[in-house]
């Protein structure tokens, strides 16, 4: 099976950017060039942050930080992949 990240979509993922998701999305809707750049940003802001939770000590709260904007990461790209169709 090809992997989604060397280029062509695999079984998982459809190439129709209008393809009607289910709850449990057995396979993924194509993103637009546009949807495509915002999951690299979003990405890369959380990536950002999480480098600056490292500096602090670790402990309960830094283990709760990092839940929570795994959380919201997790949160904001559905939102993005989701189709409201």
């Amino acid at each position: 099976m090809t992997n989604v990240f060397e280029g062509a979509p695999d079984a998982r993922q459809s190439d129709k950017v209008d393809e009607k998701m289910s709850r449990f999305r057995p396979t993924y809707r194509a993103l637009t060039e546009e949807q495509k750049q915002l999951h690299d940003e979003l990405k890369a802001s959380y990536e950002q942050v999480e480098k600056v939770i490292d500096k602090l000590p670790a402990g309960r709260y830094r283990s709760l930080a990092y839940t929570a904007l795994e959380e919201s990461c997790m949160w904001a790209i559905k939102e993005l992949t989701d189709n409201h169709g």
